[in-house]
């Protein structure tokens, strides 16, 4: 099952959000997380996440976090799908496609039905998922040297 997160979802986020920073080799402040799942909950942002659960244990197996944004190209905002992460046990399982088809729902209701991700090249398994929900793009990702 897959659902929005929720202001009682905030330990079961946290403890899968230091998940994926262990999967991901990185360490960010818990500043980062407080005002993350806050963004999560207020209207006025247009960052929002999800989480799955497993239907025989209750526990959360995974997460979604995703933004819309204004584009030159198209009248339309867009959608960024910012991080997709699913338990270890819990993998190939259908889990990440069902996060995935949910950011698809929302973005149709949200009338912004562009939907956009970026993975690193080596996530062979996550690809294999993502061949089947999308089309692989041509274009290569930059970021600002120290930031």
């Amino acid at each position: 099952m897959v659902r929005a997160i929720e202001p009682r979802d905030e330990e079961d986020w946290n403890r899968l959000w230091v998940e994926y920073q262990g999967f991901q080799k990185i360490v960010m402040p818990s500043e980062v997380a407080r005002t993350t799942f806050a963004r999560f909950l207020d209207p006025q942002v247009k960052l929002w996440g999800a989480l799955a659960f497993d239907t025989v244990t209750g526990s959360a197996i995974g997460f979604v976090h995703y933004l819309s944004h204004i584009t030159a190209w198209q009248v339309e905002e867009v959608v960024y799908m910012n991080d997709l992460y699913v338990t270890e046990t819990a993998r190939i399982k259908g889990v990440g496609r069902k996060l995935i088809e949910f950011v698809y729902k929302h973005a149709d209701e949200l009338g912004t039905p562009s939907v956009y991700w970026v993975t690193d090249h080596f996530n062979h398994r996550a690809q294999l998922l993502y061949t089947k929900v999308a089309y692989k793009t041509e274009k290569v990702v930059y970021k600002r040297v120290g930031h």
